[in-house]
């Protein structure tokens, strides 16, 4: 007995210790990339590159000019240094190629998108993220039947068409032709062999539910179980959309809670639905207890849940009540306000004539790092002016020259008219200060 009990303990010092998985940073970038992305303009980038040694003519130098040159839209530059880039045999992948037919579609320049996307054998093999980058430029600059006759090219492009490509025809589709003709996308699909996915069904229910075909829209969904595709909760929000739409809220409201019954539990997507319809019948209690159920749920109300909320009690004029939401989003759901929470409320404030709330709501913009619009600016000055507190009145006006917003001719008549009518001396040299800076 000892003996084992020796053994056991030898074979405890012999146990090797856990290995401990201790991650590679990150490599640190080239010298000539970093030198690239130094240089101040992206042609002298170029001109770089092309004087660069031989064996600096890579994909990653050549790809970091190619983006500097479509970020500052000097898309005339862009097929010459492609020529260049060819003749000295610069290896380039489909990923170059896709941001740049992105970038140009996003400038509305589909022709000089398709040219590019021509230049890509001389670099490289085609491949489906180079060939949906056009379809989804040709289809967002109102080209669908060019992006529609693209689909029988693929095979000889060495490309198979899949479920993204029909996906991107049927958005363009549905915003042109309406569900009628996106329904034709989804049969010539269909008889590609290429199987719908839970993308293509929101996409078709989400148009026939703004086109009031909720019918359409419900049978779309037992297609989607016919064909074995799970509805998940952006199809139920889509859907109770359409029905919230019709003032059918109840029924939205009980299809959320059924669809736990079919294996879809709710997100803040279908919330947000019931949220929206309630505020628009100007019902906040409906929009708390919206909120409320989100908790008992674990589901964490965000910002744009409390936007809804704040929205709503400022267009009833409950300032106060919208003010003590934004302390209860952060204190409660630690939830960070954004710019567009602070700038619901602090118009919310101007409207109500709450001058002295608004400026607290527009010290703590401040602090968070966020900026009022010039419109929601100029009210707050004038506001305060009209009040007579021409000292904070003054503080938002420097607030506003220190980011590049003028105050408009209304505006500095009631500041004047403020601090002529105050002694305050303090007042009237800040005035002078602001004045001279304009």
């Amino acid at each position: 007995m000892p003996a084992t009990a020796a053994t056991q303990r030898s074979n405890r010092r012999r146990r090797p210790k856990k290995f401990l998985y201790k991650p590679k940073p990150p490599p640190e970038p080239h010298p000539f990339l970093l030198h690239l992305k130094s240089l101040p303009s992206p042609i002298a980038a170029a001109a770089a590159l092309l004087s660069a040694p031989r064996h600096l003519h890579d994909h990653p130098f050549a790809a970091c000019v190619l983006y500097r040159l479509a970020r500052a839209r000097l898309f005339p530059l862009v097929l010459p240094l492609l020529a260049a880039l060819r003749s000295l045999r610069v290896p380039l992948q489909p990923t170059a190629f896709a941001a740049l037919i992105d970038h140009l579609g996003a400038a509305s320049r589909p022709d000089a998108a398709l040219l590019v996307f021509r230049a890509v054998p001389a670099f490289c093999s085609h491949s489906n993220t180079t060939f949906h980058a056009l379809l989804h430029s040709l289809v967002c600059n109102d080209r669908v039947n060019a992006a529609r006759d693209m689909l029988p090219q693929a095979p000889k492009l060495g490309v198979r068409t899949n479920a993204v490509s029909y996906n991107i025809i049927l958005k363009g589709v549905c915003h042109r032709d309406g569900f009628s003709g996106a329904r034709a996308v989804l049969e010539e699909m269909l008889a590609s062999g290429v199987r719908p996915t839970v993308v293509t069904f929101n996409t078709l229910v989400g148009t026939a539910c703004r086109e009031g075909e909720l019918a359409a829209a419900e049978r779309l969904v037992d297609e989607m179980a016919r064909r074995g595709v799970t509805p998940n909760a952006v199809t139920y929000a889509l859907l109770m959309q359409g029905l919230c739409d019709v003032g059918r809220y109840d029924e939205a409201k009980k299809l959320m809670f059924d669809m736990e019954y079919r294996d879809c539990q709710p997100e803040a997507a279908n919330y947000g639905v019931l949220m929206s319809a309630c505020a628009l019948r100007g019902d906040a209690e409906g929009v708390r207890r919206l909120i409320s159920d989100m908790r008992k749920r674990k589901l964490k109300p965000d910002d744009a849940s409390y936007n809804v909320l704040i929205r709503c009690l400022c267009d009833a004029g409950r300032v106060d009540e919208a003010h003590r939401a934004l302390v209860e989003m952060q204190l409660k759901d630690s939830a960070a306000p954004s710019a567009a929470t602070y700038r619901v409320l602090l118009d919310g404030c101007c409207e109500a004539r709450d001058f002295e709330l608004g400026l607290r709501v527009f010290n703590a913009m401040l602090a968070s790092g966020h900026c009022p619009l010039a419109r929601t600016f100029r009210h707050l000055v004038r506001g305060l002016g009209e009040d007579g507190k021409g000292e904070e009145a003054c503080f938002v006006l420097e607030q506003m020259g220190l980011r590049g917003v003028r105050l408009d001719a209304q505006g500095w008549q009631s500041i004047a008219a403020c601090v002529c009518s105050s002694s305050s001396s303090s007042e009237m040299k800040l005035i002078d200060e602001l004045v001279s800076s304009a």
